[in-house]
């Protein structure tokens, strides 16, 4: 007999107050898990005849679990280039804004069973024929030489917020870093719009449209480059992302103040942080772009006192983003 039998009632009332704690409704629990309300429901009462890889996935996403992972795994990917920023910016005073104190997102993406994937030597240029979505796109691939992206443990990697080199805007907002490998999988990490110059007073606020803005762009950019990498209709794109530094910020219309009748009163964020996880097919992501964006943003919103944004303003954001100058532009 084991020393560490599993106390399954400390465990099930742990993840009730882990999911309570981060502001989730067993629908938004579900929807993060990938599993049914029903089974959310029953794990919640205690049952014990649910399908063990359910109760995994309810844990995963309560971060009550951590999955082993394979060397060359999605999963040590992104852990790998966790740590790799991590170490960057080690050396820097913990106020620096390189190192996006006040918090960041995270957006990752691995475009499933793909082969004959170009070496990172050749992903720059790749990288460089992706069209814009706009003028924040992600992945901006510079030419300068103190800034271009380099090759490191087999992938290319960009950090923008090098604190060595000369720049125009030297805030949290300016300071991406990714990386690429020829799996292929990809990495960004941005800090805060809001926390730029634009704003007097950095991590106080969360926008309403930004981050719809900054998923369409990613999913888009996911898209193009797996049509350029020879995508099917058929071909998965396995997207994970991650905020933190969210709690007391409050959600406003600060990008687009003439949408301020869209949030009847101040929300604020109960929790820290929040990571959503979905799986869309090419097909998905070109036909049906506005319902994929909308269901996997919507457990970061409900972070804000259980606000649910609507699937018009997420349509109405997209098509506000399509008309901009240059999308569709080669990002050269």
């Amino acid at each position: 007999m084991t020393d560490w039998p599993i106390d399954w009632r400390a465990t099930v009332d742990e993840a009730i107050r882990r999911r309570k704690e981060e502001g989730l409704s067993q629908r938004s629990l579900a929807a993060l898990a990938g599993v049914s309300l029903p089974t959310v429901n029953a794990f919640e009462q205690g049952q014990i005849n649910l399908r063990f890889e359910r109760v995994i996935a309810i844990l995963e996403a309560l971060d009550l679990f951590v999955r082993p992972a394979d060397e060359d795994s999605f999963e040590s990917f992104l852990y790998n280039s966790r740590r790799r920023w991590e170490g960057l910016v080690a050396p820097l005073p913990s106020d620096h804004p390189s190192r996006q104190p006040l918090g960041h997102s995270e957006q990752t993406y691995a475009i499933l069973g793909l082969e004959d994937v170009p070496a990172p030597s050749q992903l720059r240029e790749l990288l460089t024929d992706i069209p814009k979505s706009s003028r924040w796109a992600p992945f901006w691939v510079p030419t300068r030489p103190d800034l271009r992206p380099v090759i490191e443990d087999g992938a290319l990697e960009c950090w923008l917020g090098r604190p060595d080199v000369d720049r125009h805007f030297r805030d949290a907002a300016h300071s991406d870093f990714w990386r690429v490998t020829r799996d292929p999988f990809a990495y960004l990490q941005r800090g805060y719009q809001e926390d730029g110059p634009d704003n007097l007073e950095p991590g106080t606020i969360f926008d309403l449209t930004l981050p719809i803005w900054r998923t369409a762009e990613f999913f888009l950019h996911a898209l193009n480059f797996a049509r350029l990498l020879g995508a099917s209709d058929t071909t998965g794109i396995r997207f994970v992302a991650r905020y933190t530094g969210l709690e007391g910020r409050a959600l406003i219309t600060w990008a687009r103040p003439l949408l301020r009748d869209v949030l009847d009163h101040r929300l604020r964020a109960r929790s820290p942080k929040v990571e959503l996880s979905t799986v869309a097919q090419v097909s998905d992501l070109e036909r049906n772009l506005e319902d994929v964006i909308h269901n996997f943003v919507e457990p970061l919103y409900e972070r804000f006192d259980g606000y649910r944004p609507s699937i018009a303003l997420v349509a109405d954001q997209l098509s506000e983003l399509k008309r901009q100058p240059g999308f569709g532009a080669h990002g050269g």
